[in-house]
Order: C-alpha cells, then sequence, then structure tokens
C-alpha cells in the first residue's frame, strides 16, 4: 500500500465531492487533523472507517486502498 497514492486518492474524490477536510470528518467521526495526515502520505484510513469512507467518496474500498479510480 503506497500511503501517499492512497492520501492523494482521497484528497481528489474529497475535492470531486466539494467536501472540505473538516465536513468529511465530521462525517466520520474524526479530526480533520486526520484527514490531512492522510492526504499528506503520513497515515491511511482505521480499517474500521473504510466502509463509511467508501460510501462517502462513491467508491469501492478497493480503489481507496489502490488509490486509483481505473
Amino acid at each position: 500500500m503506497n500511503q501517499e497514492k492512497i492520501g492523494s486518492f482521497i484528497a481528489q474524490r474529497r475535492k470531486d465531492k466539494k467536501l472540505t477536510q473538516a465536513k468529511l470528518a465530521s462525517y466520520l467521526g474524526i479530526s480533520d487533523r486526520t484527514i490531512s495526515k492522510w492526504e499528506r502520505g503520513l497515515g491511511c484510513p482505521d480499517i474500521s472507517l473504510l466502509h463509511e469512507l467508501s460510501t462517502i467518496l462513491e467508491v469501492n474500498i478497493e480503489k481507496i486502498l489502490s488509490g486509483d479510480l481505473e
């Protein structure tokens, strides 16, 4: 798993959905600093958040973990 690629993917999908880091964080019940860490490649979403994150970003979990829409 490439954390930077995953983070970049999450950031792009979040922006495509016109969500701020704070709004996405509130939907997931976490801090916006956590979203920022993900997007900078300094961490990855916890497995317990992947289902909800995939629903919000409208992509499947595999796409998030691969960091690629293709």
